[in-house]
């Protein structure tokens, strides 16, 4: 497929292509083959940064509340889910008809089971991971190593954990992998409080 729209855009020049995509892993690949290197761009649709996310809760309040949050509101709702827009969206809707604080704390044990639940699992399993010919059985111990990475650190560099570890866990949507820089970061806010909260 990918063939094709470099012939489509290189060859031909007919038309630019457009891909997205939310699995990371795909987009290494992609990126990363020879046949593409110089001849595709990788931009990266990330969750809000502070400012716009504090800017997006205003938003919100006035079209969903008709009101306005404090301060301390919004800076306690990014303190929970960061910038994922779908999480604050969710906060600032329920917030209208609960306690903010409740809310939050719903939504992060919720994260939290399902880590837990993750983690559980892997005490019947181990799963496998195949990297080009090669099988790697993927033990609990070692994801629990590079979960505990993230206690202090939002952000690591991607040779800091196994390759077959860290590709298990952005498949698994518990880590997000950007391919141009080489890091790893837990998939939110929500899932690195959970990794805390949990670890």
């Amino acid at each position: 497929m990918f063939n094709f729209f470099v012939r489509l855009t290189k060859e031909l020049h007919v038309c630019h292509v457009f891909c997205l995509r939310s699995d990371s892993l795909f987009i290494e690949q992609v990126y990363n083959k020879g046949m593409l290197r110089g001849r595709c761009k990788y931009f990266l649709i990330d969750d809000f940064d502070k400012e716009n996310a504090l800017k997006f809760m205003d938003f919100l309040a006035k079209e969903i509340l008709n009101k306005e949050l404090s301060n301390e509101d919004k800076e306690l709702i990014y303190s929970y889910v960061g910038g994922k827009p779908g999480d604050i969206k969710y906060a600032v809707e329920e917030c209208g008809v609960k306690n903010l604080k409740d809310v939050l704390e719903s939504m992060l044990d919720e994260e939290i089971s399902n880590l837990d639940t993750f983690l559980e699992v892997l005490d019947y399993s181990e799963p496998e991971v195949i990297i080009g010919s090669e099988t790697y059985r993927i033990k609990k111990d070692d994801v629990v190593k590079a979960l505990k990475l993230f206690k202090d650190k939002y952000e690591i560099s991607k040779k800091e954990i196994p390759t077959p570890v860290y590709i298990y866990l952005v498949k698994r949507n518990i880590l997000f992998l950007n391919p141009i820089e080489g890091t790893l970061k837990p998939q939110s806010y929500l899932v690195w409080k959970a990794i805390k909260r949990l670890l």
